[in-house]
Formats: structure tokens, sequence, C-alpha cells
């Protein structure tokens, strides 16, 4: 819980009162915050860049890209870092604080992350929450789809994947590993399980690219991360989602960090402060579906049904062995475009 002092000087000063050094003129700082770019950029251009922007007089500048790109970056910055804040992904944010390239998560320094659910921290302050589950053809499944309905012959060929190494395709080969009664750390049931889908009809790097098919009936299923996926589906009627129930969907979470060694760590913990605060979170969930992980939002019965919104519900996920699958990564790369892709 924040201090009562604390409380008190938000009501008194308003949203910014218990920042750190807050008191301090930063025009002519630049914050540099690597990111993904979409409604991502935008709503944290709105809630976060542009409340301190005008608070402190500082420059806030988003470098837009892969989350594999900002790691990569950071690794190689690592005695000069350009980035102040990076958002990452749930297995990277470890790795990272495992190589010294991040902070570890400090609620002295950023107060927000008092009001973070209990254990969501994991190497970086927890951004948001989702669940990899199924998007599907509605003329192709008469009924919402279970993981193992995939596997009916007559969808073969017919899946689409996001481009490997992701969250997705890692989430597809753990799923893939289950139905065949194994898990991850089964590489050969989990790739041989996936295989019999065959070859994916699309690789897709683009949402609408895929959803357009998918609608047409071109492409009977994907495994999606929710959000992405919800925040869509009023535009496109021939498509349902679904958090499968055995094995139930993969949990995905974003986080973010702050660099380790950047130069402006001040600066980096106010914009994370403000991120995974009420406000950032509560629009998170309200316009991407993306779950909050700040305890303290306050969502209607109708929003919270779209999104991950207690530790119960995180619990009911299934979680990976991330650690194992990052050092899987460059073989599994190998295995996935030579026995998925046909390449």
């Amino acid at each position: 819980m924040k201090r009562i002092a604390c409380f008190a000087a938000v009501a008194v000063g308003g949203l910014f009162a218990c920042l750190p050094a807050m008191a301090q003129d930063y025009s002519g700082h630049t914050l540099t915050v690597g990111t993904w770019g979409g409604d991502i950029e935008r709503l944290l251009r709105e809630h976060v860049a542009g409340p301190l922007e005008a608070e402190t007089g500082a420059k806030v500048e988003f470098l837009l890209g892969g989350s594999g790109d900002r790691l990569s970056k950071m690794a190689a910055e690592r005695n000069n870092p350009t980035m102040d804040v990076t958002f990452q992904n749930i297995y990277e944010a470890p790795l990272a604080l495992k190589d010294g390239l991040v902070v570890a998560p400090d609620a002295a320094a950023v107060p927000n992350a008092a009001d973070v659910w209990p254990g969501m921290n994991e190497g970086c302050y927890a951004m948001s929450l989702v669940g990899l589950g199924i998007a599907y053809s509605k003329s192709l499944f008469p009924e919402e789809p279970e993981w193992a309905d995939l596997w009916q012959p007559q969808f073969r060929g017919m899946m689409a994947y996001a481009p490997y190494p992701s969250s997705e395709g890692d989430g597809m080969l753990a799923v893939a590993a289950r139905v065949a009664g194994a898990d991850e750390h089964d590489p050969d049931a989990a790739f041989a399980k996936l295989a019999e889908l065959g070859a994916p009809k699309l690789t897709y790097s683009s949402l609408d690219e895929v959803l357009s098919l998918m609608d047409a009936g071109e492409i009977a299923a994907a495994p999606m991360i929710s959000g992405y996926v919800i925040s869509n589906l009023a535009n496109y009627e021939g498509i349902g989602f679904v958090f499968p129930k055995d094995p139930g969907p993969v949990l995905v979470r974003d986080m973010v960090c702050q660099v380790a060694n950047s130069p402006e760590p001040e600066l980096a913990q106010m914009f994370i402060d403000l991120a995974i605060g009420i406000d950032t979170q509560t629009a998170y969930a309200k316009e991407l579906n993306f779950g909050p992980t700040n305890s303290k939002v306050a969502l209607t019965e109708a929003e919270a049904a779209n999104v991950i919104n207690t530790p119960e519900e995180v619990a009911s996920l299934l979680q990976m062995d991330w650690p194992y699958v990052i050092e899987q990564r460059s073989a599994w790369t190998d295995r996935w475009n030579k026995e998925i892709l046909g390449q």
C-alpha cells in the first residue's frame, strides 16, 4: 500500500505529487522509450508521455518496433544505452534483469508498483495481462473450439501463425505438447504434434490480413493474443474468439522496464509510474482489452468480462517455463522453419 502521506499529497497536488524528483525542471531533457506501435503507442502518448512532458518540460521520444529488437539493442548498448524505458514481454524481462540490462522493480522509486498484484513484477514492472486463445472462423466451427478441435482433419493446412519466434508460436508449441500428453520440455512431442496441422496457410505480419481471410472462411483458426482480437471482433461478424479450457489459455504478460545506466533514470521512473498507474491501466483495459495489473483499477462487469483481471484468473492460465523456452529459441527457430513451415 502507498503511504498515507502520499495519498494526501495526491489529493492536494494532483497526479504527479508522489513521483520522484518532480520538483526538478527537466526542460531540455529527452526520455527515449522503446515500445510497440499502433494503439499501444497512442495510449502511451495520451496517458503517459503527454502528462509527463506537460509537468516536467522534458520531451518523450518513442522508438517503435519488436521487443526482441529492443532486447538486442540493450545488449549492444550495455555500456552506453540510448533507451531509458523499454517494454518487453513476460519471458524477456527476467532475462534482461539477469543480464544486468534493466533495473529491478522498486516501489520506493516507482510508488504505483506497490499496487501491482503481488508476484507480477517479475524482472520488470507488470504492465498488462493477456491470454493466448483461439481466433476462429464461425463458418467452420459451429461451436467454440477447444485446442484439440484444431486437429480435426478437415482443418489441416488451414491455420495461421505469427512469425516465429513469438509468444504466439511458443504458446502454440506448449499447447501442442499438452495435446500430445507432454509439455514444452518435450520439444519432439510438441513439434511432431504441431506438424500434424500441416504447413500454415498464412504466416501473417498484418492482423487485418489474417482476420479478413478468417472472416471469409479461408483460414480456420489462429492462436492469438486476446486483446488484439477482442478489440477487432466488432469489425468481423464471421470471427469468434475463445479461451479454451483444456489446456487453458497461455498467460502472456507485457512488462515495462527501466533500462540500466540510462541517461534519464528519474524521468524513466516517472514514466513507468504513470504507465502502471490507474489512469493508464484503465485505458488499456477499456480500449485495448488488456487486463490491468494495478489492483486499484475498477472495471464494470462488461469491461471485466473482456480481460484477465484478477490473480485468480491468472492462476487459471497455462504458465510456461519461460527460462527453459528462451534457452531453446535458436534451435526451435530452425525446427519451426523446417518442421512447421517446410522450408
